[in-house]
């Protein structure tokens, strides 16, 4: 199963303490960052080992005169520097540290853009060894150049590919973007850390193979202006009873990327209106099953042993409020109050999820053969 195309904004959070600040703040706030002197203290503070004096912070920087260095300290003083009182040393604040780690790493001065490389695995889609990773703008893409697939595409930190090769930056991607779904999986925002959730929606995906149309599950945070778009499988890779699954048959769950989890990997529909995707996964005979809702919520839990020589549609779990979908007639599926689900009504199999209206960009993405 592919993971297909991702998408995803993030802008700034709050400063440092309070509330989000109104705009005419924030413009102060940028406008404090406008000078070079003022950017080299926040620079020199982040590089101390210990909290530096006044003079010390003076002379590390430009500035002929204590006058007019005072006066570029001041405009950071409070917002993104405190000072001691006691000890008449300088620290940054957390708005002061987040400023300095973005320019170290290079977030608003760099955009790394480098030609596509082959990288490990087979595509998806073709099965063909012909995967390659493309950085254009601080994003990375992975695409098939067998069969013209782009499988995913999503922002990444310029520090994150500028000085890796191919493979290392597929593999710091892959970790990066593991552990921002694990946190909109716990609702968490990977940004800024406020209220985030997801709901699953359902879109045309006429040029993939399998159903026309999949579940995509859609995430956003309360607080800032994060969103993603991904398959639902991404919102439970990090759940503890798949990550044991995975261990107890000798494996690890990130032993694929995430832009292809493995042909182990499905998802079912169940239900539309509630939304109810059932994601499954099979490992040496044994298939565990996990309910998704919208939150993503995970809502009900199951394993089954599946019969040498069964197919899919012959599994069955046996438990009240099970997972039921293969040989039901037409109906509904309603999710009780105690995370069961009841399903008359299944769908094919449609594999990853995807969506092509993005706001921030378009990519194309694939889906399961």
């Amino acid at each position: 199963m592919t993971d297909a195309e991702s998408t995803e904004r993030a802008d700034a959070g709050p400063g440092d303490g309070g509330e989000l600040a109104p705009d005419a703040n924030a413009d102060d706030a940028f406008a404090a960052l406008g000078n070079d002197t003022r950017l080299r203290v926040l620079r020199t503070l982040a590089d101390a080992d210990e909290p530096p004096t006044f003079t010390e912070l003076f002379e590390a920087s430009d500035e002929e005169t204590s006058a007019g260095f005072a006066y570029h300290l001041r405009q950071l003083v409070d917002r993104f520097v405190r000072k001691d009182e006691e000890t008449e040393r300088y620290r940054l604040t957390y708005a002061g540290r987040q400023a300095a780690r973005a320019l170290a790493a290079g977030t608003y001065t760099e955009q790394v853009t480098r030609d596509p490389e082959p990288i490990e695995g087979d595509c998806p889609v073709c099965g063909e060894p012909s995967l390659e990773a493309r950085v254009a703008d601080n994003f990375v893409a992975v695409a098939c150049t067998g069969c013209g697939t782009e499988l995913l595409s999503l922002p990444f930190p310029p520090s994150g590919s500028r000085d890796r090769d191919a493979a290392e930056t597929a593999a710091a991607f892959d970790a990066h973007h593991r552990h921002r779904f694990g946190l909109l999986a716990e609702g968490v925002c990977p940004d800024c850390a406020g209220r985030a959730g997801a709901e699953i929606t359902f879109v045309e995906t006429p040029a993939l193979p399998g159903d026309e149309r999949r579940p995509v599950l859609a995430g956003r945070c309360s607080d800032c202006d994060f969103r993603v778009r991904a398959p639902v499988s991404l919102a439970v890779t990090s759940h503890p009873e798949a990550v044991a699954f995975f261990r107890e048959h000798g494996g690890s769950i990130r032993d694929r990327p995430i832009w292809n989890l493995g042909s182990e990997w499905s998802e079912t529909v169940l239900s539309e209106d509630p939304p109810a995707v059932r994601v499954r996964i099979r490992l040496g005979g044994e298939t565990l099953g996990l309910l998704v809702g919208d939150g993503p919520t995970v809502v009900d839990v199951e394993r089954v042993t599946v019969d040498e020589g069964s197919t899919d549609e012959e599994e069955s779990i046996d438990k009240e409020g099970p997972i039921e979908e293969e040989g039901s007639t037409d109906g509904e599926v309603s999710i009780d109050d105690d995370g069961a689900a009841d399903a008359d009504r299944t769908r094919a199999e449609p594999g990853p999820t995807s969506t092509d209206d993005a706001e921030d960009y378009d990519a194309t993405a694939a889906g399961s053969s």
